[in-house]
């Protein structure tokens, strides 16, 4: 399973990271906005927001990439 993990705190990544990896998932974490999120990305099977920790412009980049897909 793919998990992309968007927003959250910077100290906790690793702590992300070893919880994906418990559940045997491949796991991308985003807590800064960098870039183009469509490339980096891809089509995950799950999407985490941590939305009080993320910029308006990244939790919209995000919702207009879940619409029409089949990401839970």
């Amino acid at each position: 399973m793919s998990i992309v993990i968007l927003g959250g705190n910077e100290c906790m990544e690793r702590r992300y990271k070893d919880l994906c990896d418990s559940y045997q998932g491949q796991s991308k974490i985003f807590t800064k906005p960098s870039g183009v999120l469509r490339k980096k990305m891809g089509s995950p099977d799950l999407m985490i927001f941590f939305t009080n920790t993320m910029s308006h412009k990244m939790v919209q980049g995000a919702m207009s990439e879940l619409k029409g897909g089949s990401t839970v």
